[in-house]
C-alpha cells in the first residue's frame, strides 16, 4: 500500500540551502525599535489627553430654578452640577442620546420640531386623532405649523408653550426646541409618540453663559440626557436649534424670497438640527460676519459654523 509520501505526484518541500529560520538579530532590533517608537508615542499622546482634560475641564453649579430642574429631571432644588465646555467626557452621552435618537426615527412616521421659550410639559404617549365634529376632515399633519395648530387643539397648555407659528426658522426669541416623533395611526384613532425630544437654553442665576440640557422622554418619563455649561466669552448665540427645509414641488407656489429659499429638498422635506456641543464653547466664537445673500437658505444659520460637531439632517417623513 502506497502513503501519500510515496505517491509519483506527491512533492516534497525541502528549505533551500543556507535560508536562516527565523528572525536574523537585524530584524529583531528593528522590530524592538520600532515598538518602542509606538509605545513612545502612545504615551505621550496619553499624558497629553490626561494633561489637557485636567486642564480644560471645570466643575460648575448652576442655578436653573426650581422650576426647571422639576420639569427636565424631576427633582427638587433648583441648582444642577455640570461640566463647562469644552469638556470630552460628556461626548459619551452625546453619542448615547444620538443613536437614540436614530433609533427613533427608524420606528416614526413623522417628525415635527417646534421652538418654545417656556419649559415643555406636553410629553404624552399618544395623541388624540380624532376631528372634533365627525363630519369635518382630520387636519393634514404636513408641516411644523399644521402639527403646532393641531397640537393647540387637543393637548391643554399647549397654546402657552408653542406659542409662535413657524415655517422653516424659529425666531431669535424662542432658542429652546420640542422634537416630536410620531408612529403610526392606531385602530382607536390615536397617534402613538414614539418619544419627545426636549432641547432647552436656559440663563442661569448668578453665572453669565448658557445652560444646554438636551433629553429623551418615553412615555413621559425621561431615559436619557446630556448637559453642559457654556460661558459667555462674547460670541453669536446658539440659534437657530433647527431649520426646516421643504420640497423643492412646493417652489411653484411664490412665496418671496424668504420662504422661497427653503424650497430645495430634491424629495421629502428635512431638517437640519443642531445639537449643543460640550466640546466647543459655542459662545467663544468670535461674531460672524455674514457672507451668504438673503436669496440663500445658508443665510439664515451660517453663524452656526463652528458652534458645534452635531449638525444631524432629520427626515420630517422618514417613513417615505
Amino acid at each position: 500500500m502506497k502513503t501519500a509520501s510515496s505517491h509519483p505526484d506527491s512533492v516534497r518541500v525541502r528549505p533551500f540551502p543556507g535560508r536562516a529560520r527565523g528572525f536574523t538579530f537585524v530584524e529583531m532590533l528593528v522590530a524592538i525599535s520600532m515598538s518602542a517608537i509606538f509605545l513612545g508615542a502612545a504615551a505621550l499622546i496619553y499624558q497629553s489627553i490626561s494633561v489637557n482634560s485636567k486642564r480644560l475641564t471645570t466643575v460648575v453649579e448652576v442655578d436653573i430654578g426650581s422650576g426647571a430642574k422639576l420639569n427636565f429631571y424631576d427633582q427638587g432644588g433648583s441648582t444642577v452640577r455640570t461640566y463647562s465646555a469644552p469638556n470630552y467626557g460628556r461626548l459619551a452621552q452625546v453619542q448615547n442620546l444620538k443613536e437614540k435618537l436614530r433609533g427613533d426615527l427608524e420606528k416614526s412616521e413623522s417628525v415635527f420640531c417646534l421652538p418654545r421659550s417656556q419649559l415643555n410639559t406636553i410629553r404624552p404617549e399618544f395623541l388624540d386623532y380624532t376631528a372634533p365634529d365627525p363630519t369635518d376632515e382630520k387636519l393634514n399633519l404636513d408641516s411644523p405649523e399644521a402639527f403646532r395648530q393641531y397640537l393647540l387643539t387637543i393637548e391643554t397648555g399647549a397654546a402657552a408653550i408653542f406659542d409662535d407659528p413657524i415655517r422653516n426658522v424659529p425666531s431669535a426669541a424662542k432658542p429652546s426646541t420640542t422634537i416630536f416623533l410620531l408612529g403610526p395611526q392606531t385602530e382607536a384613532e390615536f397617534i402613538r409618540v414614539v418619544a419627545v425630544y426636549d432641547i432647552d437654553l436656559i440663563v442661569p442665576t448668578g453665572l453669565d453663559g448658557i445652560y444646554a440640557s438636551v433629553r429623551r422622554y418615553k412615555n413621559g418619563s425621561l431615559t436619557d440626557y446630556y448637559d453642559a455649561f457654556f460661558a459667555n466669552e462674547g460670541g453669536d448665540a446658539f440659534r437657530p436649534g433647527f431649520v426646516a427645509f421643504e420640497s423643492e414641488k412646493r417652489a411653484a407656489k411664490n412665496e418671496g424670497v424668504a420662504i422661497d429659499r427653503f424650497k430645495v429638498a430634491p424629495g421629502a422635506p428635512f431638517y437640519l438640527l443642531f445639537l449643543p456641543d460640550p466640546s466647543i464653547n459655542a459662545l467663544a466664537k468670535a461674531p460672524w460676519t455674514a457672507a451668504d445673500p438673503a436669496t440663500s437658505p445658508r443665510q439664515a444659520y451660517e453663524q452656526m459654523a463652528g458652534k458645534t460637531s452635531f449638525v444631524m439632517p432629520i427626515p420630517m417623513f422618514p417613513a417615505l
